[in-house]
């Protein structure tokens, strides 16, 4: 009856005051559907490392991290000292709010990176490998940080991965790409950094190989690789790869294209840019990567089919080795010889064995894999010249840098022993 009635008034009012009911009523149950949704993002971030925790709501949600606005902070007065971008690896849970079952997965895959990160400070190399690379198979193709901080981890264990050595290179040769276009966050992994600051490139990871059977199957990893970065429109990684499949083609005697002719056509398509808002590269930064990709193509064109290519690419490796003064000209040095070592003339040849055998005499701690390959590479060219004696010499002295290479393999497997109970103390 009462409905009745308040309905027969409600009938009897003005249009303009039906317009404010109305519009009052709207109003009240936006403010009340937005203060659910408010309600429902807002959550707790517990850090890792014993870094405690942050409450705020989830601005934005990708494959590197969260980005949250501070609890406190409302719209209309958020700046960027109220929001805060983490990544996953830094995460150690969510709590408070409802997520896609993505989320989980991306909080493994941190997870993974977190372990890495701490068995790699710690030197365990080979659990620390383990980690990078379960993480490197789950990072989405949008994350840029985590790919860069997997490619560095993978990179950075090169060593106790002989068989492994083109995915590391691979890794490597991702890292300088990305660092010559992203900000490294000072929040990074503590660790010398492995980036040579001249060149943008880890002097460790060296396009080198014992033996043509490895260059031959890295050849193939390295054209699949330079495939499918060109498939995702990143023309500078496609190219830096697709010339380190060039060197391989030359140590495992492969034909090759010749200089000049594999160059990627730089105006099809702008390189993937990394998505996010992340701080830009530093200038030096971009000069670095340049430079080692530069280096690369000068090298795959000494190594090349083409004589007069090779020649013309060996007078500007030397002037590079006189007028260089970081580690860079070691890669130079080793370069210039294994070119020489490819001409008939047998001074030439033993000219190029010269310049090569200085690397394991002068950077053999530094650099043992570069220098154990150009061991390797001077034997191959005097038995081609038929000096079968000093070939022979070399190929014992090769054999003793494996022995070491084995020795050191054994020690980390012992370390790596010490660590298997890392996850019941917390890693």
């Amino acid at each position: 009856m009462n409905l009745i009635v308040n309905q027969s008034k409600m009938s009897m009012l003005p249009l303009a005051q039906w317009r404010k009911c109305i519009l009052a009523l709207i109003a009240a149950m936006c403010a009340g559907s937005f203060c659910v949704a408010a309600e429902q993002t807002l959550c707790t971030v517990n850090f890792r490392d014993g870094g405690g925790h942050k409450e705020g709501s989830v601005l934005k949600e990708s494959a590197d991290g969260i980005e949250i606005q501070i609890a406190g902070a409302t719209f209309d007065t958020a700046d960027a000292s109220s929001t805060q971008f983490i990544r996953w690896d830094q995460i150690r849970s969510i709590s408070g709010d409802s997520a896609e079952p993505i989320r989980s997965r991306r909080l493994e895959i941190g997870e993974s990176l977190w372990r890495g990160r701490t068995r790699l400070t710690r030197g365990d190399l080979r659990g620390a490998r383990e980690c990078f690379l379960v993480a490197a198979k789950g990072i989405e193709p949008s994350a840029s940080l985590l790919r860069m901080m997997a490619s560095e981890g993978i990179a950075q264990t090169a060593s106790v991965a002989r068989d492994e050595w083109a995915q590391s290179l691979e890794a490597a040769l991702k890292l300088s790409v990305l660092r010559g276009r992203i900000g490294v966050p000072k929040s990074w992994v503590d660790a010398i950094d492995p980036i040579d600051h001249d060149g943008g490139l880890i002097l460790s990871v060296a396009p080198v190989w014992i033996d043509g059977d490895s260059a031959k199957s890295a050849q193939g990893f390295l054209v699949a690789a330079a495939d499918r970065a060109r498939s995702e429109n990143d023309i500078a990684l496609a190219q830096i790869e697709s010339d380190v499949a060039r060197i391989a083609a030359a140590d495992a005697g492969l034909p090759q294209p010749p200089a000049g002719k594999s160059r990627e056509t730089q105006s099809a398509s702008p390189d993937s840019l990394p998505s996010g808002n992340w701080p830009p590269a530093t200038n030096s930064a971009k000069s670095a990567a340049k430079n080692g990709a530069k280096f690369l193509s000068l090298w795959a064109d000494a190594v090349s089919s083409d004589a007069g290519a090779r020649k013309k690419s060996r007078v500007t490796l030397a002037q590079m080795i006189r007028s260089e003064e970081g580690m860079l000209r070691v890669w130079a040095m080793y370069a210039e010889g294994r070119s020489l070592v490819m001409e008939n003339d047998p001074d030439e040849v033993r000219n190029g064995v010269g310049k090569m055998l200085m690397i394991p005499a002068a950077y053999g701690i530094e650099m043992p894999r570069l220098a154990e390959a150009a061991v390797a590479q001077s034997a191959i060219a005097l038995a081609r010249i038929q000096d079968g004696e000093s070939a022979a010499i070399l190929r014992r002295i090769q054999s003793e840098y494996q022995t070491q290479f084995s020795e050191g393999a054994e020690k980390d497997n012992g370390k790596q022993n010490e660590t298997q109970s890392d996850k019941q103390k917390g890693d």
